[in-house]
């Protein structure tokens, strides 16, 4: 075989067919003798590695398992030979982007070291020993009830593959409550925490603990109810200057037509007026109304499906949508169907790249999947564990947000994590 455009060459025995979870899938060109181990390597450095008991046959698959990926400029070549300054024994296999790393290597497992408190500012180091392309997104949880993200440099390759990270994060002096603090880390798009952190003033017990996270819940529900009462404050606001309006224009106009037709038809005052009353129309700003027969009903800012932790429905141009808190209830509209999926249509995030949440189908567990959309939005499709099944609310905890004015970025006080244009319920039946 003689070499064409970087094809094979007399000195190929393999022909590489698919990079998997199994590892570099490799058929075989012409029989290859056993004996000898097979080295897959990027940029020098051993990623994997195969020992032959046995002659291959030609046209037999084998499969060398990918250990690790060390942190290299992409795109990157895997090249197999026996030796590591060996010939190739396939074409190269390339790489064009990182996202293919956890296809081959599963989902990342980061190691932290060297957590610690330095002047307000939690650092520590994070090592991933086997995915050394990942860009890692960390974000902690204070007290079990504030999300924050977390600094992080640009990671640095290992000499042996993967990578290691440093990070930072500062500690704010409301973080610190009469109990201590209590911190853990997770990476974006995991659900368990990577690492924790907690410290009292006599010594991080289990029951110091405690006493933090409850401290941590009951601020978070005065935080809510007062969120709630401003809420429904400017709701009895707004209907009683509504209300006051529709009052002034009925007058203005009832006025307006009494006078007019007491001056065409004198000596019927009564029956002006009657006929006055019967022509009046109902009043603007009526509920939303859904139909809660159809097999998929979608909401719209304005309605009152929005419960605790939702700001009100605010409209910038043409568009129209809801900023949710660090947490937020949603009400089912129809609450003795089962509920196949809930989307919701985010048009704004605060401080964060793409949408980190959990869900909850009032106390069941439920999957969740975010898609970017046209336009630099994104979906977030909810959907129970199992089979669909009748909930009258859902529970939402983002992963991520903050306060503008705590961020120093406007005088906005809220706790803000990401806003939606539209809520759409699927039900089964």
């Amino acid at each position: 075989m003689e070499r064409m455009d970087g094809a094979l060459t007399v000195q190929h025995a393999f022909l590489a067919t698919g990079l998997g979870r199994g590892g570099l899938a490799l058929r075989a060109i012409r029989q290859f003798p056993g004996g000898q181990a097979l080295l897959l390597h990027c940029r020098g450095i051993q990623v994997g590695q195969l020992r032959l008991r046995r002659a291959v046959a030609a046209g037999e698959v084998v499969e060398i398992p990918v250990a690790r990926l060390p942190r290299v400029p992409l795109p990157a070549e895997l090249r197999l030979s026996a030796a590591l300054d060996g010939p190739d024994l396939a074409t190269p296999w390339r790489i064009e982007t990182a996202e293919v790393a956890p296809a081959i290597l599963g989902a990342p497992d980061i190691r932290v070291e060297d957590l610690h408190l330095d002047h307000g500012v939690l650092r520590g180091t994070g090592r991933e020993t086997r995915n050394g392309l990942i860009e890692p997104v960390l974000f902690a949880r204070i007290n079990d009830s504030r999300a924050r993200i977390v600094t992080v440099e640009p990671p640095v390759g290992l000499p042996e593959g993967g990578c290691a990270f440093r990070f930072a994060l500062p500690l704010q002096p409301a973080d610190m409550t009469s109990a201590g603090l209590s911190v853990q880390l997770y990476l974006v798009g995991q659900d368990t925490p990577v690492a924790s952190f907690a410290w009292t003033a006599q010594g991080a017990g289990e029951a110091e603990q405690r006493v933090v996270a409850l401290e941590a819940r009951l601020r978070q529900v005065e935080e809510e109810s007062s969120a709630t009462q401003q809420t429904l404050q400017a709701a009895l606001r707004q209907q009683l200057s509504l209300q006051q309006e529709r009052i002034d224009a009925f007058i203005a106009a009832a006025s307006t037509l009494l006078l007019d037709r007491l001056a065409a038809e004198p000596g019927r005052e009564q029956d002006a007026l009657r006929a006055l009353l019967e022509t009046a129309g109902p009043g603007l700003g009526a509920a939303v109304d859904l139909d809660l027969s159809a097999q998929r009903i979608e909401v719209p800012p304005e309605a009152g499906i929005f419960g605790t932790g939702w700001h009100r429905e605010e409209i910038y141009g043409a568009e129209a949508f809801r900023w949710m808190s660090g947490r937020g209830l949603l009400l089912n509209p129809a609450p003795e169907r089962p509920v196949a999926a809930v989307t919701l249509q985010v048009c704004h995030l605060y401080r964060a790249a793409a949408p980190a949440l959990s869900a909850r189908f009032e106390e069941a567990a439920a999957e969740v999947a975010v898609a970017p959309t046209p336009g630099g939005g994104h979906s977030i499709r909810l959907a129970p564990v199992g089979d669909p099944r009748p909930a009258r609310l859902l529970r939402l905890q983002s992963l991520t947000g903050g306060s503008p004015a705590e961020d120093g970025v406007s005088t906005d006080r809220r706790m803000l994590s990401f806003a939606v244009s539209r809520v759409v319920f699927d039900y089964a039946d």
